[in-house]
């Protein structure tokens, strides 16, 4: 962009240079030297040639723009071409399981009956509709959507395409006969019933009971979730308690081996004891008598603390076995709860029977009734809106036109007195000229009467005419008084003239006056209806917070009894 302002500055320069200049000089100079048309034709042609290079500089420019924006794009395709070949590889695995489902689909539509008799009784008609079916998912790009479409060669695009309409034809063909089917019954059964028989009665009446059952069969299964949820949790417990088991168990076994091993200690010791007090010294001294009493006394020691360990022990596992057999109690419990629980859920009368369901439905119902009186109160809320709505519409049309008027008699106002004052001028205008042709006529030396506005200005333009020549000293030469009475003549003549177009300038004037006038007071209706809008518009956000507090009121009261419904369902 900022090249340019050297081609302007070359252009400025040789805009004197021009062919069209040159055209004209040739033809305003048409005997010109044939030296002076070379220069010219040279001037042209390096004229030319310059905006041609800088023409071909700009197309460089934007070229090695366009250049750097491909290579750009380029980078940035990069990363998604391994996600593209994921999707592609991904989509063709998608669409042999579909096909293969499709083809299970047929079969065991086909093996309950004949297939080929129901797409007869069809007749054409479905198969146009499976056609444009198809076709319009493969013109959408439904088929093809995730394919490299660049990369991608025409005959593997093609063969895919067939694919996915040869399957989704066999499955838009098995659905139909499934429908087919269906209607088929159902008219076979109509037609097999008579219309005044009970049947027909039971049936719509099934089927109301069918539609007012769906919402209480949505319930019973968040019900169900929410138990197998606890059923689940109860599971999880169970699982840590037989965990805990395992781990006292191998705890409670590695303390029975420690006892056995404390006690095989112990037997040994008192062996050793008992040896000890058996065996017979033949020569004893005051020296061995302390150390076999000192030993005696570490022998003991050792025993009692074994003794004192052993007591503990002993403890431990009494404790850790009534554990055990409270933990088996607890599994016992909960195994018995889990039961029946399986059992409530598994009997739906029960559930239907129970005073939790009951006091559920007698919600439901209240809560619909409720939901009923506030949709109706909402709407008479709408109804009065939308008549408060027309009314103050009404009212603002009528302030507006009130408006309009006072406006439109403002600027009439303005406009008489204005009038007023032109009318005012014209008159002390006309009374200075009467006042002027008095004095005129009232000289002895003009014979001119009152009414004769050329005789007037001819004695005037005497007048100056003649104070002129006495002021440059007689340079000016004198005309004849007749050529001057007709040069005064075509002078008066031609005043009509001056004055009509001096009037209808004038006209206009006072028509752009009127103009602005009615545009600055349309200017300060604008403005006063701005502000009476925007009055408005504060208003209307009112009552919208309003409605909207309502709106919050009418959720809060939703919520609360949707939280009546839960505990309900608790219950």
């Amino acid at each position: 962009m900022g090249s340019t302002g050297e081609p302007d500055r070359k252009r400025r320069h040789f805009s004197s240079i021009s062919p069209t200049a040159a055209a004209a000089d040739a033809k305003k100079q048409p005997f010109c030297p044939s030296s002076e048309d070379k220069k010219i034709d040279t001037a042209v042609l390096q004229f030319q040639n310059q905006k041609l290079v800088q023409k071909l500089e700009a197309q460089k420019v934007e070229s090695h723009a366009l250049e750097n924006k491909v290579s750009q794009l380029k980078e940035k395709q990069r990363p998604y071409d391994t996600t593209l070949t994921v999707v592609k590889n991904h989509w063709k695995e998608l669409v042999g399981d579909f096909e293969s489902s499709s083809i299970n689909m047929r079969n065991s539509a086909s093996s309950g009956r004949d297939a080929e008799s129901l797409m007869a009784v069809d007749g054409g008609s479905s198969s146009t509709f499976d056609d444009a079916f198809t076709s319009r998912l493969a013109e959408t790009g439904a088929t093809e959507s995730c394919s490299l479409r660049s990369r991608q060669p025409e005959e593997d695009a093609q063969t895919e395409s067939e694919k996915i309409k040869n399957t989704l034809s066999r499955i838009v063909t098995v659905l139909d006969s499934l429908c087919s089917l269906r209607d088929q019954v159902c008219a076979v059964v109509l037609r097999a019933v008579p219309e005044d028989d009970l049947c027909r009665q039971k049936t719509s009446n099934l089927e109301s009971e069918v539609i007012n059952l769906r919402p209480q069969f949505s319930n019973l299964r968040l019900k169900y979730k929410e138990l197998a949820k606890e059923l689940q949790d109860h599971r999880d417990a169970d699982a840590k308690n037989k965990a805990e088991l395992k781990t006292l168990r191998g705890e409670f076994e590695s303390t029975i081996v420690e006892l056995v091993e404390s006690n095989q200690k112990l037997a040994a010791l008192k062996s050793e004891r008992d040896a000890a007090k058996n065996a017979a010294f033949p020569v004893l001294g005051l020296g061995n008598k302390q150390v076999t009493g000192d030993r005696t006394r570490d022998t003991q020691k050792d025993l009692q603390d074994m003794e004192s360990a052993l007591k503990e022990l002993l403890d431990q596992s009494s404790s850790r076995l009534l554990e055990l057999r409270r933990l088996h109690e607890e599994r016992i419990e909960t195994l018995q709860k889990l039961s029946t629980l399986q059992n409530s859920l598994k009997n739906v009368n029960n559930i239907c029977s129970s005073q939790a369901y009951l006091l559920v439905m007698d919600q439901l119902a209240k809560s619909r009734s409720q939901v009923i009186q506030y949709q109706a109160i909402y709407e008479k809320l709408q109804v009065e809106k939308e008549n408060l709505a027309w009314r103050e519409r009404e009212m603002n049309m009528k302030s507006d036109l009130l408006d309009v008027f006072r406006r439109s008699s403002a600027v009439a106002e303005s406009r008489i007195t204005e009038l007023e004052l032109e009318i005012k001028k014209h008159i002390d205008e006309r009374n200075l000229i009467e006042a002027k042709l008095e004095d005129a006529s009232r000289e002895p030396s003009m014979k001119i009467s009152i009414f004769s506005p050329i005789s007037m200005f001819i004695k005037y333009w005497e007048s100056d005419f003649f104070v002129v020549d006495d002021d440059f000293g007689g340079d000016l030469v004198l005309l004849e008084r007749k050529d001057i009475i007709v040069k005064f003549k075509s002078l008066v003549s031609s005043f009509p003239e001056d004055m009509g177009g001096m009037q209808s300038q004038l006209s206009k004037y006072k028509e752009a006056a009127a103009d602005i006038h009615s545009l600055r007071a349309d200017m300060q209706s604008f403005t006063s209806i701005l502000d009476r809008k925007t009055k408005e518009l504060e208003t209307l956000l009112a009552r919208s917070a309003e409605k909207v507090a309502e709106l919050q009121k009418l959720q809060a009261v939703v919520w609360s009894v949707s939280e009546n419904l839960n505990s309900g369902f608790n219950i």
